[in-house]
């Protein structure tokens, strides 16, 4: 049991390294909301067009600084958001994928 334990511990502390060692960078893309007319496409479904990439996170945000006509079937603004490596930001951009600016 202790091997066990230490073997998820080695694991996640690896991830966390990998994670912030400057290495990462978000990407996004918008997920197809309209006004009037629900959300659109899930984090996890959306993520499937990174085949390939390791997603080292995922999230839905907004995108920030830029405004939407209040009108039905007009945009929302809402993103899926995707941590990845740098060496993978090409793929991502092939894919339809923007880098997230950091404010």
């Amino acid at each position: 049991m202790n091997k066990l334990i230490a073997l998820i511990l080695s694991a996640t502390l690896a991830a966390c390294a990998a994670v912030s060692d400057g290495q990462t960078i978000q990407v996004y893309k918008l997920d197809g909301a309209r006004q009037c007319e629900g959300a659109g496409i899930s984090v996890q479904e959306m993520q499937k067009e990174l085949s390939g990439i390791r997603v080292y996170g995922a999230e839905k945000s907004a995108l920030q600084g830029v405004m939407f006509p209040a009108v039905c079937g007009g945009g929302t603004g809402s993103i899926n958001v995707y941590t990845i490596t740098e060496a993978d930001v090409k793929k991502a951009q092939a894919r339809g994928f923007q880098l997230l600016e950091s404010e």
